[in-house]
């Protein structure tokens, strides 16, 4: 079968829906496919290459505003070959549009993962929202042969907003559990509890970093580490604040290996988060055996089963976030019982093995 992906990003951008197509697209490989990769050109990188087997056409675009373009050349890109099935990434992006006109130009059948962010974050972005959504969005949720939600909340958003249930399949995220698995030893974990996402205040970066500031005023014995680049400047004063802690890291850019040795070691994971629709860096530490402390938003509750692999609270009771993860670093043989339990979960529902079979089996029905 051959196979276009048309993505808003790809590797070695470090977006989710470029680290999500580039592993959906190196599986359907292995199982013997061509899959094309069709990316917008970004500054430094070739407007053609190969990378891991995989072979990548970056047309050029036009910038519209500040974060959004268009790129004509992307749809005659994509409409110059003949492919069994396009598959689009990413609601709110052009590429997801250039891959559906394609499709129809090319009588193709089409397949959109949405990877939908409603628009919580203020006036802006909903006017913006609602522009694109009239447009683009709701043409992608209506005329796609296929709509691959990652989780069951994700799916009742999009049908909210004109989405199709009939032309629905949940697909979720993936975790390459050979890779985040938990490290094999006796050794206990350690009292760490990680942060790991953009430093942003969507992210809840600003409440992670104040519940670690309250509970190390209360005891010594625990560190805080926090994973993630680029920052909000606004953030910049906790941030040095905290660094002047010695049981507090701030690390940016580390490799997968490295990050996977935090996972592994760390006691419990907190993203006190304003929404998710999946949150794979969750999905990665449950993986590797963290406890897991998060808000109870989008599809979180999907992801971490509250009680076993992990709490989740509502959004802005913060105190409560703070006494669970304060509970959970007082009884660190429940909290590693959780981990287990998450690894577990991870590994039955989400494992790459089993996310590429059920998306291959739905190509299989459409083209």
């Amino acid at each position: 079968m051959k196979i276009a992906f048309v993505t808003p990003a790809y590797y070695p951008a470090l977006m989710g829906a470029a680290l999500y197509s580039k592993e959906l697209a190196e599986n359907l490989a292995k199982k013997g496919h061509e899959v094309k990769i069709f990316t917008p050109l970004m500054h430094g990188l070739k407007e053609k290459e190969e990378i891991d087997g995989i072979e990548i056409t970056r047309p050029k675009k036009t910038q519209i505003t500040e974060s959004y373009y268009v790129s004509a050349e992307m749809i005659k890109a994509v409409a110059r070959e003949k492919f069994d099935v396009i598959h689009s990434h990413h609601y709110g992006y052009f590429p997801a549009t250039a891959g559906l006109i394609a499709a129809k130009l090319r009588k193709t059948p089409h397949v959109f993962g949405p990877y939908y962010h409603p628009p919580v974050y203020g006036r802006k972005r909903w006017l913006m929202f609602s522009a694109y959504h009239i447009t683009q969005g709701l043409p992608l949720l209506r005329f796609s042969g296929r709509v691959l939600p990652h989780t069951e909340y994700e799916k009742r958003m999009l049908m909210r907003i004109g989405g199709r249930e009939d032309n629905m399949d949940i697909l979720p995220n993936i975790v390459d559990t050979r890779r985040f698995r938990p490290k094999k030893t006796n050794k206990k974990r350690e009292k760490t509890v990680l942060f790991v996402s953009n430093l942003l205040f969507e992210k809840g970066a600003h409440t992670a970093m104040d519940i670690a500031g309250q509970l190390l005023k209360e005891r010594d014995d625990v560190k805080f580490v926090f994973i993630g680049n680029p920052y909000q400047h606004a953030l910049l004063p906790k941030i040095e604040q905290l660094s002047r802690n010695r049981n507090v890291k701030f690390l940016k850019n580390l490799p997968l290996g490295r990050l996977i040795e935090w996972y592994q070691r760390s006691l419990v994971m907190m993203l006190p988060s304003k929404y998710e629709a999946f949150s794979r860096v969750i999905a990665e530490a449950e993986s590797c055996g963290c406890a897991i402390v998060a808000t109870n938003v989008g599809g979180i509750p999907e992801v971490v089963r509250n009680g076993k692999s992990g709490f989740l609270v509502d959004y802005g009771k913060w105190d409560e976030m703070k006494e669970k993860i304060d509970y959970l670093l007082d009884n660190s043989k429940e909290a590693e019982k959780m981990g287990r339990e998450g690894s577990a979960h991870v590994k039955e529902n989400f494992d790459t093995k089993i996310v590429v079979k059920k998306l291959h089996k739905i190509y299989e029905e459409i083209a």
